[in-house]
This record gives C-alpha cells, structure tokens and sequence, in this order.
C-alpha cells in the first residue's frame, strides 16, 4: 500500500489535496492509504507511535507552532522516512529555503489536479522502479 499524508492546519486545505488524490485514484484505478494532520507537531507524533512510514507527504509551511519545514527538519532524521518524498505546498515565495530537507518540489496553494496528479505520477513511476532495480 503506498501511504500519503497530508499536513495543513487548516481543513479546508487538508480536503481539497485529498480531493484531488481521489480523483488521481478513480482515474488510474489505485488506491493509496491517505492521513491528515492539522499540525506538524501531529504528524511527528503519530511517527513516534505507530512507527508509521510515509510514501509521499504534503506539507503546508505556514502552520501555528511547528512550520512544515521544521516538521520536514526532524521527519529527515528518522532512519525509515529518510526517502520519504516531500512536497510543500505553500503559499510562500522564497522556495529555497525548503531545499535543506531536499522536497520533491513546491507547490503553489492551493495546488491544481494537474500538479498532484503529475506529482503522484513522478512517485508512483519512481517507486516502481526501485522495485524493479531490487529484483
């Protein structure tokens, strides 16, 4: 099962990302096993419990407490995250401040179904053939 999570503190954002998973879903027939969390300070600590790894994140930056790039910061310093894909979407400018945590890209909030879909595309082909390379 390939796992995503979504990060924003606020819902809206967190349903429209999970929107457009879906509709990625029912057009190629896949089925991901999709998380949301209202805070970065959420998603760390569902790591620490359930040692739950993640495929793909989306990570919005400008959050209460803990930004999405202070969240990407310690999520880099687990062992089964370090090739977990990161994506932040954002409604920021300077883009290269994220490049320390090496994101799979930026996106621009709210994000577009062609820009997920393209992103879940790049993941899921290059997941794929790291399996084949493992064969």
């Amino acid at each position: 099962m390939f796992t995503i999570g979504i990060c924003d503190d606020r819902p809206l954002c967190r349903q429209l990302l999970e929107a457009f998973i879906h509709l990625y879903e029912e057009e190629k027939e896949f089925l991901f096993d999709i998380h949301q969390f209202g805070s970065g300070e959420e998603l760390l600590e569902e790591l620490k419990k359930h040692v739950m790894v993640f495929d793909l994140l989306f990570l919005d930056n400008s959050m209460k407490k803990l930004t999405g790039l202070e969240t990407a910061k310690q999520i880099r310093q687990y062992d089964s995250m370090s090739a977990c894909n990161i994506v932040f979407v954002t409604s920021e400018d300077d883009h290269e401040q994220f490049r320390q945590v090496q994101p799979l890209q930026v996106v621009c909030k709210p994000g577009s179904r062609e820009h997920i879909g393209a992103i879940l595309d790049k993941v899921l082909s290059k997941r794929d053939n790291n399996i084949m390379l493992s064969k």
